[in-house]
């Protein structure tokens, strides 16, 4: 599970509209960035884009589901499980805390199915009202390919995920330096 944080809302959007559209003269067919479908020549490109980014941070929790305690497999435990790990790397467990007249949560709806949602969902609220409780906070759940910022998330998690999974670095030492945090949980 990976979070992005950014102070800026616009910075870096041009950059990746304009990369879609050089892409896509090139001779690539771009609807929007997706990590795992889209060839390594437009990663490299998304990546360089990211990688000069420094309005962003990024937080994962990295957890190995064949090693999760049974009291956690459900995913009305384990999500909300893991958006406190996350939620604590992003605004607490000694990060600096920015004072935010309003959160906005931005999540792909399309990587969870509906009782997944609800799950994670559920944790946030529960989470954001423990943590955040006169913050006011608004959580939506978008298709990734009407955001940006969904869509640099998804690199980072793909990223994350190669290092971890193939030890393949490639792409993740471009953006380690906006790596706050990796929480390894549940990995033997």
């Amino acid at each position: 599970m990976t979070g992005l944080t950014c102070t800026d809302i616009c910075s870096g959007i041009i950059e990746l509209h304009s990369i879609k559209h050089w892409l896509i003269d090139g001779g690539f067919e771009v609807e929007y960035f997706h990590a795992a479908e889209d060839p390594q020549a437009v990663r490299n490109q998304v990546f360089d884009i990211v990688s000069k980014f420094n309005h962003v941070r990024i937080d994962s929790v990295i957890a190995e589901k064949s090693n999760i305690p049974a009291s956690l497999q459900s995913t009305g435990q384990i999500y909300p499980f893991m958006v406190e790990k996350l939620y604590n790397n992003l605004l607490g467990g000694g990060v600096e805390r920015r004072k935010s007249d309003k959160v906005f949560i931005f999540m792909d709806r399309e990587s969870a199915h509906s009782r997944e949602r609800e799950s994670l969902i559920k944790g946030m609220k529960k989470y954001l009202s423990q943590h955040l409780p006169r913050t006011p906070y608004q959580i939506l759940m978008h298709a990734s390919m009407s955001h940006l910022y969904l869509q640099v998330v998804d690199y980072c998690s793909w990223a994350i995920y190669r290092k971890w999974e193939m030890s393949d670095r490639r792409s993740y030492d471009k953006i380690q330096w906006l790596m706050k945090s990796e929480s390894i949980i549940f990995v033997k």
